[in-house]
Order: structure tokens, then C-alpha cells, then sequence
């Protein structure tokens, strides 16, 4: 009975855990397709934009003849200034939300992880690969990194690597790691020297 019990909790823990999962990707994914929206709007405006700019040079420019006086081509141009403004204000105001949404869809969850992290004692650092340096040309299993940090990332040129353990480094790569702040600094040690 007592097995039951804790094979029942256990689940419960689990589907609970999968729920908030679900949850927090639901919400990104709606954070993302408003980023997008808000891109697809701000695009736009700034097309019109562009186009109300260019409608009003030529509009002065057609109006530069030396027969037409300069009040009539002023006042005909209202219109387009008018409509300048208005665009300019609607793209700055895109360019506001999509800050903010940036800075939400990205800020808080690092933020966050940066408070589970310190909260746990870990920490995620960064290194980059020296040439001649004792990882530079090595797998990483041959590196005997301490078994509490995790390497995330490997950012080569423009390439994002996954590290596995034959993955072989190479002087200019840049290693993102994780793990416990004791941990972690050998394992720098041992990646730039």
C-alpha cells in the first residue's frame, strides 16, 4: 500500500511538473507571436513611412518650378507632414512595445535562472579557448573537466556546437558552462591555460 502511495505521489509530482512545463511554453510561444505581430506592424509602418517621405520630395520637388508659388506648395505638402508625423509616431511606439516584450521574453527568464543558479550556488560562466592553450585541440572527454559542470554551448565562428564528448576544441571557441561555483572555477583554469 505504502508503494502504491508513493507511486501515486510520484506521478502527481510529475504530471504537476509537466503542467507548469506546458504552462511556461505556451506562454513564451504567445510572447514570441506577439514579438512577431509587433515586427510585422513595425515593418510596415515604416514602409508607409519611406513612401510618405518620398511622395512629399516629390511632391517639393514638382512644385519648384518658377511658376508656382512657394504658399501653394507649402500648403499642398500639409497633408504629407502631417501624415509623416503621424507614421513616425506609430513607429515609435512599435519600437516601444517591441522593448518591452524583449525585455520580457528575454530578461525574466534569465533573471530567473540567474536567481535559481545563485540560489543553488551555481553559476554559468563563459571562456573562450586560447591558442596554444591545454584545450586547444583536444576531445572533451581528455580534459577531465570536474563531473559538476556541464558544457552548454560551444559557439564556433557563427556555429553553435553542441558538445558531445568527441567534440574537439579548437583555440577561439567559445564555451558556455555550468555548474556549481566551486566546480566551475578548475574547469576554467583547465580551458584557458
Amino acid at each position: 500500500m505504502t508503494f502504491l502511495r508513493s507511486a501515486h505521489r510520484a506521478f502527481s509530482i510529475s504530471f504537476d511538473g509537466i503542467r507548469e512545463t506546458l504552462v511556461v511554453v505556451a506562454e513564451r510561444v504567445a510572447l514570441r507571436v506577439q514579438v512577431a505581430k509587433l515586427l510585422l506592424h513595425a515593418e510596415d509602418a515604416e514602409a508607409r513611412l519611406r513612401h510618405a517621405y518620398q511622395s512629399l520630395g516629390h511632391h517639393l520637388y514638382g512644385t519648384r518650378h518658377p511658376t508656382s508659388t512657394e504658399a501653394g506648395s507649402v500648403d499642398a505638402a500639409l497633408p504629407l507632414t502631417a501624415r509623416i508625423r503621424t507614421e513616425q509616431q506609430l513607429v515609435r511606439e512599435l519600437r516601444d512595445q517591441l522593448a518591452s516584450l524583449n525585455d520580457e521574453t528575454l530578461g525574466v527568464p534569465l533573471i530567473r535562472l540567474q536567481e535559481d543558479l545563485k540560489g543553488g550556488g551555481g553559476t554559468i560562466e563563459r571562456v573562450t579557448i586560447s591558442p596554444g592553450s591545454q584545450a586547444d585541440g583536444k576531445r572533451l572527454v581528455d580534459l577531465q573537466l570536474p563531473p559538476a559542470v556541464r558544457l552548454l554551448a560551444v559557439r564556433r565562428g557563427q556555429t553553435l556546437v553542441i558538445p558531445v564528448g568527441s567534440l574537439v576544441l579548437q583555440a577561439g571557441d567559445d564555451i558556455t558552462l555550468l555548474g556549481s561555483r566551486s566546480s566551475v572555477a578548475p574547469a576554467l583554469q583547465i580551458l584557458r591555460t
